[in-house]
Protein backbone atom coordinates (compact mmCIF):
# COMPACT_ATOMS: atom_id res chain seq x y z
CA UNK A 1 0.00 0.00 0.00
CA UNK A 2 2.64 2.31 0.48
CA UNK A 3 4.59 1.59 -2.69
CA UNK A 4 1.25 2.62 -4.05
CA UNK A 5 1.20 5.78 -2.20
CA UNK A 6 4.62 6.75 -3.05
CA UNK A 7 4.02 6.24 -6.54
CA UNK A 8 1.69 8.52 -6.74
CA UNK A 9 2.88 11.23 -5.53
CA UNK A 10 5.78 10.33 -7.79
CA UNK A 11 3.83 10.67 -10.35
CA UNK A 12 2.39 13.91 -9.22
CA UNK A 13 6.10 15.71 -8.89
CA UNK A 14 6.81 14.23 -12.44
CA UNK A 15 3.63 15.60 -13.80
CA UNK A 16 4.15 19.19 -12.58
CA UNK A 17 7.98 19.30 -13.19
CA UNK A 18 6.77 18.47 -16.55
CA UNK A 19 3.76 21.29 -17.23
CA UNK A 20 5.73 23.92 -15.62
CA UNK A 21 8.61 22.96 -17.75
CA UNK A 22 6.91 23.67 -21.15
CA UNK A 23 6.63 27.07 -19.82
CA UNK A 24 10.18 27.81 -20.26
CA UNK A 25 10.26 26.79 -24.05
CA UNK A 26 7.55 29.95 -25.09
CA UNK A 27 8.24 31.34 -28.44
CA UNK A 28 7.21 34.64 -26.50
CA UNK A 29 9.39 34.28 -23.56
CA UNK A 30 12.20 35.31 -25.73
CA UNK A 31 14.58 38.10 -23.92
CA UNK A 32 14.15 40.52 -26.73
CA UNK A 33 16.69 42.96 -25.81
CA UNK A 34 19.01 41.92 -28.40
CA UNK A 35 16.70 41.65 -30.85
CA UNK A 36 17.95 44.95 -33.24
CA UNK A 37 15.47 46.35 -35.68
CA UNK A 38 16.36 48.00 -39.13
CA UNK A 39 13.88 49.91 -41.36
CA UNK A 40 15.33 50.01 -44.65
CA UNK A 41 12.78 52.88 -46.94
CA UNK A 42 14.21 51.84 -50.59
CA UNK A 43 11.39 53.47 -52.54
CA UNK A 44 10.68 56.34 -52.47
CA UNK A 45 14.05 58.27 -51.07
CA UNK A 46 14.43 61.05 -48.56
CA UNK A 47 13.50 64.10 -50.24
CA UNK A 48 13.19 62.95 -53.52
CA UNK A 49 10.55 64.44 -56.07
CA UNK A 50 8.51 61.47 -57.60
CA UNK A 51 8.20 62.19 -61.70
CA UNK A 52 5.13 60.40 -62.50
CA UNK A 53 2.54 60.96 -59.55
CA UNK A 54 0.35 58.02 -60.65
CA UNK A 55 2.84 55.04 -60.16
CA UNK A 56 4.62 55.65 -56.70
CA UNK A 57 6.41 52.38 -55.64
CA UNK A 58 6.62 51.64 -52.37
CA UNK A 59 9.32 49.34 -51.41
CA UNK A 60 10.25 49.05 -47.41
CA UNK A 61 12.35 46.30 -45.56
CA UNK A 62 12.28 45.60 -42.20
CA UNK A 63 15.20 43.21 -41.10
CA UNK A 64 15.80 42.05 -37.35
CA UNK A 65 18.30 39.84 -35.85
CA UNK A 66 15.88 37.42 -34.26
CA UNK A 67 12.57 37.90 -35.85
CA UNK A 68 10.26 40.85 -36.14
CA UNK A 69 6.48 41.30 -34.93
CA UNK A 70 4.17 44.36 -35.47
CA UNK A 71 4.99 46.39 -38.06
CA UNK A 72 2.85 49.48 -39.18
CA UNK A 73 3.59 51.52 -42.46
CA UNK A 74 1.43 54.65 -43.23
CA UNK A 75 1.50 56.63 -45.57
CA UNK A 76 -0.15 60.37 -45.32
CA UNK A 77 0.11 63.78 -47.23
CA UNK A 78 1.88 66.10 -44.99
CA UNK A 79 -0.30 67.74 -42.43
CA UNK A 80 -3.02 65.19 -42.98
CA UNK A 81 -2.85 62.24 -40.76
CA UNK A 82 -6.64 61.41 -41.48
CA UNK A 83 -6.03 60.91 -45.06
CA UNK A 84 -4.63 57.97 -44.49
CA UNK A 85 -3.20 56.64 -47.97
CA UNK A 86 -1.94 53.48 -46.91
CA UNK A 87 -2.78 51.87 -43.31
CA UNK A 88 -1.03 48.51 -43.17
CA UNK A 89 -0.20 46.14 -40.17
CA UNK A 90 1.71 43.11 -40.47
CA UNK A 91 2.27 40.32 -38.07
CA UNK A 92 5.54 38.68 -39.45
CA UNK A 93 7.70 36.33 -37.58
CA UNK A 94 10.40 36.09 -39.99
CA UNK A 95 13.89 37.95 -39.86
CA UNK A 96 13.14 39.78 -43.24
CA UNK A 97 9.97 41.20 -44.20
CA UNK A 98 9.64 43.05 -47.70
CA UNK A 99 6.84 45.04 -47.85
CA UNK A 100 5.99 46.89 -51.77
CA UNK A 101 3.03 48.63 -52.95
CA UNK A 102 2.20 51.07 -55.96
CA UNK A 103 0.08 54.10 -55.33
CA UNK A 104 -1.66 56.37 -57.40
CA UNK A 105 -0.93 60.06 -55.87
CA UNK A 106 -2.40 61.71 -59.17
CA UNK A 107 -5.08 62.78 -57.48
CA UNK A 108 -3.10 65.48 -54.88
CA UNK A 109 -1.95 68.83 -56.46
CA UNK A 110 1.70 68.67 -57.68
CA UNK A 111 3.75 69.34 -54.86
CA UNK A 112 2.21 67.92 -52.58
CA UNK A 113 4.36 66.46 -49.94
CA UNK A 114 3.67 63.23 -48.41
CA UNK A 115 5.20 61.07 -45.20
CA UNK A 116 6.13 57.57 -45.01
CA UNK A 117 6.39 56.34 -41.93
CA UNK A 118 7.30 52.49 -40.60
CA UNK A 119 7.42 51.32 -37.08
CA UNK A 120 8.67 47.71 -35.37
CA UNK A 121 8.41 46.54 -32.73
CA UNK A 122 11.51 44.49 -30.92
CA UNK A 123 9.69 42.45 -28.56
CA UNK A 124 6.35 40.28 -28.91
CA UNK A 125 4.61 43.01 -26.62
CA UNK A 126 5.65 45.82 -28.40
CA UNK A 127 7.74 47.21 -25.56
CA UNK A 128 10.20 48.77 -27.42
CA UNK A 129 9.82 49.93 -31.28
CA UNK A 130 11.94 51.20 -33.73
CA UNK A 131 11.36 54.05 -35.99
CA UNK A 132 11.69 55.63 -39.67
CA UNK A 133 10.24 57.82 -41.95
CA UNK A 134 10.84 59.50 -45.52
CA UNK A 135 9.43 62.93 -46.67
CA UNK A 136 8.84 62.60 -50.81
CA UNK A 137 7.11 64.92 -52.90
CA UNK A 138 5.38 64.79 -56.20
CA UNK A 139 5.65 67.17 -59.33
Amino acid sequence: MKMLKYSWLFMLALAVTVFTGCDEDDDHDHDHGDNDITINILEPGADEVVADASDVHIHIEIEATEDNHDIDILLHPDGDLSDKIIEVNLHEHDQKVSFEQDVDLSSYPAGTKFHLEVEACKDHDCEEREFADVEFSIQ
